[in-house]
């Protein structure tokens, strides 16, 4: 390190020949030299009180002067020293000169060519014979290798080796001091806590190297939408964070939706595209007291509830979502003890049979009976036991004694359903005891596999297909079957239904909701209809309501329901009530006015269009048995069609006659008209009109065969007669009589058009003009 010496000292080292002394001090400088550049180091003199340095050879290479060029005072010295590290050196060196200690501190130096160089020093006094400070030398060392190797060990400690962002330990550092520059500040900073949607998927499907790229997109994603200021860093796995300071809340959301737009564009992996999307969770503050532990925890709890609320979403924090967090928290371990305390319940739905009315089988759902707060939903803790890690345990609670229930009804005839359906979640689908737990099971509760159907979600099964194929099939060797629970939910397509090997798909209650409002719902529902039976599988639709949806799922062909329309999950004591209670399958019918129906729709019509609408009726047109609501649906959207086809300011007319057993309705339009093949195939499904010929709209083509279902059900008929650029005609029969009605359909599907007619001529009966002009 050094140590204090005194000048005098020196002065009285023992003389030598000059001739001898010059050739010993050359050949001593040389050697001297060639050890300061193997060593890279330099030595130095300074005499205090002139304010005169002396640089070796060596300190020169370390600053990068050459030797002419060397500094001659202490200021000139320090013009090569980095200026943020100029305070440091002076006050060690002021610090030696007062207490005649040794220093020893590194810096950094600039070179004249502006070169950085690490630089590590030591020196000391030497004092004159009055113990004052005389000269100081020392010692300097390049260490420029060994502070970028130290720098580059601290980069890959606090980096992400992938991403080459900041690890969690410097963001934490980064936010804590954030937040303590608040006080100085007038806005707020924003926390972004970003989870990749399904992001095991991409890896089960494609490969590690595939979801690696995805991590570097993601990450060149981020940076591109940033501010340079902003810190984006990765908490492992496919976890996000970002910092933003001086933000406002609203420019915090405006971020987040932005970053959920930006990394929902599909991916480009291996060179296919994969879709993708992220949660957001968002959390603010403008407090320097706010603890950055704190503000991340709820940035997570913000980005858990986007999750759980769909994903592919952002979700803003606030203190009631803390309260819930909490919440959580506490229920989640009060839910570690729910089975051991026996006060979970299984409660059951039952599942009809369209067809006969019948019940067929029950879904088993679970309920928490909470000595505190009662009788509590899953949708309060079902997803708190799936990230506290007991949802496992909890199903295979609800599979055991569903299945010990169900087993025990055989002997009794009020309650017995046949078949019950257990879901099961992701967690225990990943589980390899899956197929034991299942066997074991129905082993200790005597039921037939035959009677037990497992219920997996669409979104479960896509986030790991080959793994999903494989596990269902060691499950179906049990001889249960296989549901595919809320289907339409998930991303997959239908050609996945061919795949997995399910007995069963159960259409989710959301697209049930919107059949016969939404074309969409219904041109998806008719289709997994249609493909499903077309491979041998069972339709059920969930969550039916109302008879308007009990009538609309039957006309498009669906097996079976469930619904708080015939009953809400019950305890088991409660079945045989309902049974006896029962609602009937098949819509209500009653005598319905039918004069006063059309007459209600036609000025329905006439307020919201505008349009000219002629009722050529009489009011003693009759009654009719049918479903009135089934029936304005139909009038609703025979009417609606007209208008939508007919030019402006050409009159849509409703026509009306009757015989014994029949009413029949026309709707006639002049229009675009169709043609014959056009007319024939109108009330297929997905049928579309030509646009370029027609100037059809491109709708779902599920509008007029619902239409037909539903006339149908109620034992009516539906016709057409159209001609290109004359308009069309539709005609509707329906049954004056319940003993009509159950006739069903004739062979040609013409009875009730007209009385031992064709439809030609009861449009001539009713005064219809014939489009061929005649």
């Amino acid at each position: 390190m050094g140590f204090a010496g005194r000048a005098d000292d020196l002065e009285r080292a023992p003389e030598v020949p000059s001739q001898a002394a010059s050739i010993a001090l050359g050949d001593l400088e040389a050697q001297f030299g060639e050890v300061e550049e193997i060593a890279r180091v330099g030595n130095w003199t300074w005499e205090i009180a002139p304010d005169t340095v002396r640089w070796s050879a060596g300190m020169c290479r370390i600053y990068g002067v050459e030797r002419r060029d060397a500094p001659v005072t202490v200021a000139a010295y320090l013009e090569l020293v980095h200026p943020e590290d100029r305070a440091l050196l002076l006050r060690e060196v002021e610090q030696a000169l007062d207490t005649l200690e040794p220093y020893d501190v590194s810096h950094r130096a600039v070179t004249p060519e502006g070169a950085l160089r690490w630089v590590h020093c030591r020196g000391r006094v030497v004092v004159d014979a009055d113990n004052a400070p005389a000269r100081a030398l020392g010692v300097c060392q390049d260490i420029t290798e060994r502070k970028l190797a130290e720098e580059n060990l601290t980069r890959l400690a606090l980096h992400d080796g992938l991403t080459g962002l900041p690890e969690r330990s410097l963001f934490m550092d980064r936010l804590e001091h954030a937040i303590r520059r608040l006080d100085r500040r007038t806005s707020a900073l924003a926390l972004l806590f970003l989870d990749i949607d399904r992001f095991k998927a991409i890896n089960d499907k494609y490969g590690h190297a595939a979801g690696d790229e995805a991590l570097r997109v993601t990450t060149a994603r981020l940076a591109a939408m940033l501010r340079p200021s902003d810190t984006i860093a990765r908490f492992g796995g496919d976890e996000f964070a970002v910092l933003c300071e001086d933000v406002t809340e609203r420019g915090a959301a405006e971020l987040a939706a932005r970053v959920v737009k930006a990394l929902g564009d599909p991916l480009r992996l291996d060179g296919r595209l994969v879709p993708t999307s992220t949660s957001v969770g968002v959390a603010c503050t403008s407090s320097p007291t706010t603890e950055a532990d704190a503000l991340l925890h709820d940035a997570d709890a913000a980005m858990y509830e986007a999750k759980e609320n769909g994903r592919a979403q952002f979700v803003m924090f606030d203190h009631a979502r803390r309260v819930r967090g909490l919440a959580r928290v506490r229920r989640a371990e009060e839910m570690r003890t729910a089975v051991t305390n026996e006060e979970l319940r299984v409660y059951f739905q039952p599942e009809v049979e369209l067809r006969t009315d019948t019940t067929v089988g029950v879904e088993a759902l679970v309920r928490w009976q909470h000595p505190r707060l009662g009788l509590v939903g899953p949708d309060e803790f079902i997803a708190i036991a799936e990230r506290s890690g007991d949802i496992v345990e909890l199903g295979e609670w609800v599979l055991r004694d569903a299945c010990r229930q169900v087993a025990g009804w055989t002997s009794d005839p009020e309650r017995d359903p046949s078949n019950v359906a257990v879901n099961i979640s992701a967690s225990q689908l990943a589980e390899p005891s899956l197929v034991d737990t299942v066997q074991r099971s129905l082993d200790e509760s005597g039921l037939a596999p035959a009677r037990l159907c497992l219920e997996i979600t669409e979104s479960v099964l896509m986030d790991d297909v080959p793994g999903s194929i494989k596990m269902l099939a060691a499950l179906k060797a049990l001889g249960i079957r296989l549901a595919i629970d809320d289907f339409g939910t998930g991303y997959s397509s239908l050609s996945y239904l061919r795949r997995f090997p399910v007995d069963v798909v159960k259409i989710d209650r959301s697209f049930v909701i919107g059949i016969g409002e939404d074309p969409a719902a219904d041109a998806i529902v008719a289709a997994v209809i249609n493909l499903s039976h077309a491979l041998g599988l069972l339709v059920v639709a969930e969550g039916v309501e109302n008879e308007d949806q009990l009538v609309a799922v039957r006309a498009l062909g669906c097996d079976r329901a469930q619904g708080f329309y015939w009953s809400p999950p019950v305890p088991a004591e409660e079945l045989g009530h309902w049974k006896h209670a029962g609602r009937r399958v098949v819509p209500d019918v009653e005598p319905v006015g039918i004069y006063g129906l059309l007459a209600e729709r036609t000025q329905a019509l006439r307020q919201t269009t505008g349009r000219a609408v002629l009722l050529e009726a009489s009011a003693k047109l009759g009654e009719v048995v049918a479903e009135r609501r089934a029936l304005r649906t139909v009038l609703d959207h025979v009417l609606g069609n007209a208008i939508t086809y007919s030019p402006p300011g050409r009159p849509v007319v409703v026509s009306g006659a009757s015989d014994r057993h029949w009413v029949r309705i026309s709707v006639a339009d002049f229009g675009v008209g169709m043609t014959g093949e056009e007319s024939a195939r109108c009330f297929e499904q997905f049928w579309q009109g030509d646009v370029a010929q027609t100037n059809f709209p491109r709708g779902t083509g599920m509008g007029l065969n619902i239409v037909r279902s539903l006339v149908e059900a109620m034992g009516g008929h539906i016709g057409v007669r159209s001609a290109k650029g004359k308009g069309t005609t539709f005609t509707l029969a329906f049954p004056r009589s319940a003993r009509e009605q159950l006739r069903g359909p004739s062979p040609n599907g013409r009875q009730g058009l007209g009385e031992d007619s064709s439809i030609r001529e009861f449009m001539r009966q009713i005064g219809v003009p014939n489009r061929r002009g005649a």
